[in-house]
């Protein structure tokens, strides 16, 4: 009786210690770089060398994937939501349908990279590189950009949800086809930044500067503008309806086709600006080109 109460009590006490993903699959991942219906979730790859990798219909989720090397490697349909990806380096993949909900992405490198349908939804970004990538219809929602590099990125048919990405540089960037509704650019030094047939409706561009940039065709109704200077900019056909600008200043400015209606122009400043046919605040088009 006192042996069988032993045993229970072992049995009660050692805890159990067990593994979401499949052992064999994570050891052959290691040595052909290739992994196809993978479960690979709570696994730990730490530090490993996997450059060059093919990756398909796997799940990452909740794993230690922190300073891995993924360069040059390709990925579909792949699951990375919840895992650490501190210092990652997916530089130069192609990635098709990705998630990386809640993911760790600090010091993150993602430069170069050619993707499709990613999901960045209360992700941490922050000391990252996303330079010189291209993002088609991808999500970015609930996401800080902080301290990042997005420099030289297009943006294709995507969508920002409580995107802030905030007294930063900005160089080189497309938005073409984009939600970027409620974005913060606040206190954000634009260089050069195209943004074309996409929606910025009360975004906060305070005290923001652009210079050198395009925007095209573009929704951006109820935007607040106060205190930010656009020199060297087309606003062509854009939607400014409500808008506040109070403070701007405008320099070498294209407005020809948008519209001004309600927009609050208290102490903005203009300088070479080109209105033509277009709506002014007080609701007249000014047709004069």
């Amino acid at each position: 009786m006192k042996n069988i109460l032993f045993l229970i009590c072992i049995f009660t006490f050692v805890p159990f210690v067990g593994y979401s993903f499949d052992e064999k699959q994570l050891l052959r991942f290691k040595v052909i770089k290739m992994c196809n219906n993978c479960d690979l979730s709570s696994s730990t790859l730490s530090k490993t060398d996997l450059n060059d990798s093919i990756i398909s219909d796997t799940d990452f989720s909740n794993s230690r994937l922190d300073k891995v090397n993924f360069h040059k490697s390709k990925f579909k349909n792949t699951n990375f939501e919840n895992s650490n990806l501190e210092a990652i380096n997916f530089s130069k993949s192609d990635m098709n349908n990705l998630n990386f909900s809640d993911a760790k992405l600090k010091k993150a490198n993602l430069e170069g990279i050619n993707s499709n349908s990613l999901i960045f939804s209360n992700s941490t970004i922050s000391f990252a590189n996303f330079s010189g990538s291209i993002f088609k219809n991808s999500e970015f929602i609930n996401i800080i950009f902080l301290e990042t590099n997005i420099n030289n990125t297009k943006f294709l048919n995507s969508k920002f949800k409580n995107t802030v990405i905030k007294d930063q540089f900005l160089e080189n960037i497309s938005f073409i086809k984009s939600d970027m509704d409620l974005m913060n650019f606040e206190l954000a030094e634009v260089n050069n930044m195209k943004i074309e047939n996409s929606s910025l409706i009360g975004a906060n561009l305070k005290s923001a500067k652009f210079s050198n940039s395009k925007i095209i065709n573009t929704n951006m109704e109820g935007t607040v503008l106060t205190d930010a200077k656009i020199t060297n900019t087309d606003l062509i056909g854009v939607n400014l309806k409500g808008a506040n600008l109070e403070n701007a200043t405008l320099s070498n400015v294209d407005l020809t086709n948008s519209n001004l209606e309600q927009v609050n122009i208290i102490n903005l400043k203009l300088e070479g600006v080109i209105f033509c046919n277009t709506v002014m605040p007080s609701g007249i088009r000014n047709d004069q080109c």
